[in-house]
């Protein structure tokens, strides 16, 4: 539990050195910080509601600068961090360290950077004369399940709260990013029968089960890649899929009764991986399980939907691409691999772009780290964001 309190200034290195040094990988409790971040946000006269998970040890918090009401803009950032276990840290991975410019400690580019920034621009936010709210997204779970920022979007719409447009501050070097893949993973699991080696014929073999759906993965891979739907500014520029956990069998002389796999779809927009996974569940069935039925009429194949994670894709020409491109000087706009929150508030009717410091290639990695240059540019943007959507004209 960190003692000291938040900075009182409006400082981003020192809000993000205070924001590192509280412990939220996802398997923790990310409370201590959200109660942090509301008494100081209370400490400038702004209030902040709070939605749950269901366990009740994580929050996001939902804060509203100026008008209480819908529109305006919105600032969404995570504060979960994946772990640092098993990697090579050269100091301490919670304590933020300065050097030649850079700012090392875990989440400091994924994505605290941002958050310091966010609540660094408040006193100056309060400050403006504001005819349209100015909301702050903070969620837990976004390393995970991404759950967290679906909780907040139906608790912030139940109260009547949506903004216009949001941007969400994952790490792009401050450039303004309009796509990105969806993204669906899947459980597959296989109940066949055990027996001996010798006699096959007296067991429904798992493995060989799950062969198959590797086999057909593999196929769905290649034609995706050969013939699949392009849409260039990807890499690779079509959907892809891939079997990345695989496990079943004890002995080598035992026929394997139980095997599972997790099954991963990463989508182009356009491209619908329920779609996908239906097709596939289609053919095991028709292939795969009614030769383990005929052997025994016990055994079964079981898919299960573990996450879900839908595209981003806001249109070149919208209000609020062509707006951060004039506030960040960029002409273009990009497209990116990975996922992020920004689907899930798009797709809850809300415009969302994704736009934030640092550089995603030092995520995730031992000595994360943040250029201090990129907070000073993402502290401009904020600013000048909330000056072209939420003053008096």
């Amino acid at each position: 539990m960190i003692s000291q309190p938040f900075p009182a200034s409006g400082d981003s290195i020192a809000l993000l050195r205070h924001l590192v040094s509280f412990d939220t990988t996802s398997c923790h409790t990310n409370l201590p910080l959200i109660g942090q971040v509301k008494a100081w946000l209370e400490g400038h006269g702004v209030p902040s509601h709070l939605s749950f998970n269901e366990d009740g040890n994580k929050a996001n918090l939902h804060a509203v600068l100026g008008p209480a009401g819908p529109g305006g803009i919105a600032f969404a950032g995570h504060v979960d961090t994946v772990p640092v276990t098993g990697q090579d840290w050269s100091g301490d991975p919670f304590s933020l360290r300065e050097e030649d410019g850079r700012l090392t400690a875990r989440g400091a580019t994924d994505m605290k950077g941002f958050v310091a920034c966010m609540l660094a621009a408040v006193p100056d936010v309060l400050a403006m004369p504001l005819a349209r709210p100015v909301h702050l997204f903070l969620t837990f779970d976004e390393e995970i399940t991404c759950d967290g920022a679906r909780v907040l979007i139906r608790d912030v719409a139940e109260r009547g709260l949506l903004p216009s447009m949001c941007v969400v501050g994952e790490p792009t070097l401050m450039t303004p990013v309009t796509g990105h893949k969806g993204r669906l993973s899947a459980e597959m699991t296989v109940t066949g029968r055990a027996g001996h080696s010798s006699r096959p014929g007296e067991g429904v073999n798992a493995l060989h089960a799950l062969g198959e759906a590797m086999a057909w993965t593999a196929a769905s891979a290649r034609a995706f890649a050969e013939k699949g739907r392009r849409v260039e500014g990807f890499e690779p520029p079509h959907s892809t899929t891939q079997i990345g956990v695989a496990s079943g069998g004890e002995a080598l002389n035992i026929i394997p009764d139980k095997a599972r796999a997790e099954i991963e779809w990463r989508t182009v927009p356009g491209d619908d991986a329920r779609e996908f996974l239906a097709r596939m569940e289609e053919v095991m069935r028709a292939q795969t399980e009614s030769w383990m039925k005929a052997a025994d009429p016990q055994s079964s194949l079981s898919f299960r939907i573990l996450n879900e994670l839908p595209p981003l894709d806001l249109p070149q020409d919208d209000p609020l691409a062509v707006l951060v491109r004039q506030v960040t000087g960029c002409n273009e706009t990009g497209l990116v691999s990975y996922g992020t929150e920004a689907g899930i508030y798009q797709n809850a009717g809300v415009p969302s772009i994704v736009c934030g410091p640092g550089d995603i290639r030092q995520a995730h990695r031992p000595d994360e780290w943040i250029a201090a240059t990129q907070l000073v540019r993402c502290d401009t943007f904020l600013r000048e964001m909330v000056r072209r959507v939420c003053l008096r004209p």
